[in-house]
């Protein structure tokens, strides 16, 4: 296997750069604005080849052109089922549901859905490493933001993650006080100061009281 962070510190996002390594088939996560030239020097420098561009989540505010490293690859781009796309995009698409996996070689990653940030968050679990976007962000749902539903992202958590193993690791999009990456225990403490503010209403959603610290809108993934 060969897993690489790249951090966009100016744009305060990090993508990640996963591969196979017998195969050299590879995918990258989320890839930070500016990046392409990293990331295309990285796949010379391992001889990878770059299947697939992975969104974890794309606003409504920000209509989703074609990936520059979709364009630079020919990679396929992947994004959630039901999110829209620009109809110049040049690139192939495939959409991802919860469940669907891809194959690295020996290598499998597994989308599962976590809307709630937006309507449409697809979240990856590659061995015990979970690539969250901003699943765990109540920030849009606080700032009135079209795309954030309190309630999904509260199923989303308290159904679907929080259940996972406690050793698993969580890396976000971007850095959280600082930290590139925690456990899922740490999150699951972090959010019960949050969630004990949401309680289920009669049609199962809920209602969440948002941590201060969170962002708003992320910038636009290149």
């Amino acid at each position: 296997m060969y897993f690489h962070p790249i951090e966009d510190p100016d744009a305060g996002r990090i993508g990640y750069l996963v591969a196979d390594a017998g195969s050299q088939d590879a995918v990258i996560i989320d890839p930070p604005p500016r990046s392409a030239e990293l990331l295309l020097a990285l796949r010379a420098e391992r001889r990878l080849r770059l299947s697939h561009v992975l969104r974890t989540h794309v606003h409504a505010s920000q209509p989703l052109n074609c990936s520059a490293l979709s364009e630079l690859t020919g990679a396929t781009l992947v994004i959630a089922d039901c999110v829209g796309i620009n109809a110049a995009c040049p690139a192939k698409v495939e959409r991802a549901v919860h469940g669907s996996t891809m194959v690295l070689g020996q290598e499998v990653l597994c989308a599962l859905a976590t809307p709630g940030h937006t309507a449409h968050c697809v979240s990856y679990l590659w061995r015990d490493r979970l690539f969250r976007g901003d699943a765990f962000d109540l920030g849009s749902c606080a700032d009135g933001d079209d795309d954030g539903d309190p309630g999904l992202l509260y199923d989303g958590l308290t159904c679907r993650l929080f259940k996972l193993p406690e050793q698993t690791l969580v890396f976000p999009a971007h850095p959280l006080r600082g930290r590139r990456v925690t456990f899922i225990t740490d999150m699951t403490s972090r959010r019960a100061a949050h969630l004990r503010h949401a309680r289920p209403s009669p049609r199962g959603e809920a209602v969440l009281k948002p941590h201060p610290s969170q962002s708003s809108t992320p910038e636009t993934y290149s």
